[in-house]
């Protein structure tokens, strides 16, 4: 099996040049691009380099940058869904390729369904993950697409971090800062904005989907904080004899988190011939039965023999979270809490033991799955060093400065006046739906302005909302230790002695007696 990629260009009728890229050997799979791609700098990460080789263990893997975007010419002017899928075409035809399967994730997902519903002879498989059929489904577009679209129009590095904050929530330091920086390379905010819009608004693909008769699965992540389970659900239900794949987990990246599981579905999928060491997470823990949904389980010796087999093969403790609730485990005592705050802050505090955390970096670093969340705490407390830097550590506890700069206010303004022209026209013509989304923008930004400007006009400094992601993260990580206490009131012990709360939150474990955290 050949692990290098080998990036080549096909040029299109007008002349432009669109990078690609195959590694393997057998059947052959594309994938179609998702909303920002870069082939070399992808290959570079090591969590994506690994998906795609062991999806190569089997196939012929297929990439491409779109045009605007990665290693293809960046000049473009026609961002629609129907441009997209001419380009896979295009791709298809040049390399001479009968019949493929398709994976889209993502944006690429509807590239993916309108090539297979035109072309149905030459697609085997039709594999669909983290993605959509009606744009409606997409939680964040109706939230606050125009407050992302100007921060990633003015200040396109920081808007990189705050995406890659959202897409893999759960993801290491250097792992963001990878995604980030491969982001703020792969293309320009005003491309992005312009795909992110064509995706949004062009997705409808409610009279294409019944129609569909290549063999499909679709993959969704249960708590993927970019597009909501519905949205997998909705897309599954409409393919006649789809398969629909739900798995646990946070990230909107396929090749993030439980990745093995990802690629178990679609090697399942495919038909693969399996091999032990294709699944390289674990399958999670089930989720407790309606008789079992109080806000903590205790487990008998015999309820958790995964956990207990850890605890007894000397990793030391457990803290852990499985979809909705936490597995904890430390001496002899095992139990379950239900998912909060508190819990995620200090997990976050444990990965990284004697950092230092400000308290509205692990607000944002664990919470980003929350879009409103994402940008007040963002824009409000982090500096432009802090989110470059991979640890986004500072020792400054002082004023970062205004909450929103010049441009951010006048983007908004902007946005909010042409919001109310288009409110007008969507009441005149008595679409509902549209002029009730039109109404929450407008609140979000709203209260963005308000929350940024004081009496007066006066803007209000950044150090007020630092203070109050002070108090909110102590508060929740004292309740978190609080719930802990009845069942393990050692470990509660433990993490009030070794967890210091503030402006900076760190644990710094005890060198006499460590601790090794299974997270």
């Amino acid at each position: 099996m050949r692990t290098d990629q080998q990036i080549r260009f096909f040029t299109t009728p007008s002349g432009a040049r669109v990078a690609y890229s195959a590694v393997g050997s057998g059947p052959v799979i594309v994938r179609t691009p998702p909303w920002i791609s870069h082939l070399d700098l992808e290959w570079k990460i090591p969590a994506i380099r690994a998906f795609y080789e062991r999806l190569a263990r089997h196939h012929t893997v297929v990439r491409y940058d779109s045009l605007g975007c990665g290693l293809s010419d960046r000049a473009r002017e026609d961002f629609s869904l129907v441009a997209e899928v001419a380009l896979l075409e295009l791709l298809i035809d040049s390399l001479d390729l009968e019949q493929i399967a398709l994976f889209g994730y993502g944006a690429g997902g509807p590239v993916a369904v309108s090539y297979a519903a035109q072309h149905p002879d030459r697609v085997s498989n039709l594999i669909l993950f983290g993605t959509l059929g009606d744009y409606r489904h997409a939680r964040l577009s109706e939230e606050m697409p125009e407050a992302l679209q100007a921060l990633a129009i003015e200040h396109w590095p920081l808007a990189a971090r705050l995406f890659a904050d959202l897409q893999a929530p759960d993801a290491d330091g250097c792992t963001l800062q990878a995604l980030a920086r491969m982001y703020v390379q792969s293309s320009t905010g005003e491309n992005v904005v312009q795909a992110a819009h064509g995706l949004l608004h062009g997705t409808d693909l409610l009279e294409l989907l019944p129609k569909l008769t290549v063999p499909t699965t679709v993959i969704h992540r249960l708590a993927d904080p970019a597009l909501p389970y519905q949205a997998g659900r909705e897309l599954a239900a409409s393919i006649p004899m789809s398969c629909f794949v739900p798995l646990e987990g946070t990230s909107h990246l396929p090749f993030l988190g439980n990745s093995g599981d990802v690629l178990a579905a679609i090697a399942r999928a495919l038909g693969d011939d399996s091999h032990p060491d294709d699944n390289v997470s674990e399958a999670p823990a089930g989720e407790p039965g309606p008789a079992e949904d109080i806000e903590s389980i205790a487990m008998g010796d015999g309820q958790a023999p995964g956990t207990l087999a850890e605890l007894e093969g000397g990793h030391g403790a457990v803290f852990r979270r499985e979809g909705e609730y936490w597995t904890i485990a430390y001496r002899a005592d095992v139990f379950r809490l239900r998912d909060s705050r508190g819990l995620r802050y200090i997990s976050q505090l444990l990965r990284y033991p004697g950092r230092e955390f400000h308290a509205n970096e692990l607000e944002v670093r664990t919470e980003s799955g929350d879009a409103g969340l994402v940008s007040s705490r963002a824009l409000s407390g982090l500096t432009e060093e802090e989110l470059a830097d991979a640890g986004l550590h500072s020792d400054s506890s002082g004023d970062a400065g205004e909450v929103l700069d010049a441009h951010a206010k006048n983007a908004y303004r902007k946005r909010m006046q042409e919001l109310r022209d288009h409110l007008e026209t969507a009441k005149s013509r008595g679409d509902i739906a549209r002029a009730s989304a039109i109404e929450e923008e407008l609140s979000f930004l709203t209260r963005e302005l308000s929350r940024a400007v004081g009496l007066g006009g006066r803007d209000r400094r950044a150090a007020s909302v630092a203070q109050r992601s002070r108090l909110n993260v102590t508060r929740a990580i004292k309740r978190a230790i609080e719930k802990i206490r009845p069942h393990s009131p050692a470990l509660a012990g433990l993490l009030a002695r070794r967890i210091k709360t503030g402006l900076l939150c760190v644990y710094r474990p005890d060198e006499r007696e460590p601790v090794a955290w299974s997270l």
